[in-house]
């Protein structure tokens, strides 16, 4: 264990960390799938630069909620296992 030099509290090594990191990963993976989805509903690149920019924005809207939704779902199942031992 390191110690915190501001509040000489102990530090746990990685502690939050991989909690941060699912739904870091979770948003990014949604919000990737969630453009595509959209920008490929909405028409392609012909109507993308026509107008069609905006499916593709729901789309990126709809992944971010898909992916903190499933970041919470994994905090859950990380915290019920961490629980456990």
């Amino acid at each position: 264990m390191t110690t915190n030099t501001e509040s000489s509290q102990p530090v746990k090594a990685g502690g939050d960390e991989p909690i941060g990191l699912f739904y870091g990963g979770f948003v990014m993976i949604g919000m990737a799938i969630g453009a595509f989805a959209g920008f490929m509903i909405g028409g392609g690149q012909e109507e993308f630069l026509t107008g069609g920019w905006i499916d593709s924005v729901i789309g990126v809207v709809t992944g971010l909620f898909i992916g903190v939704g499933l970041g919470l779902i994994s905090h859950g199942v990380f915290l019920s296992k961490r629980g456990k031992k």
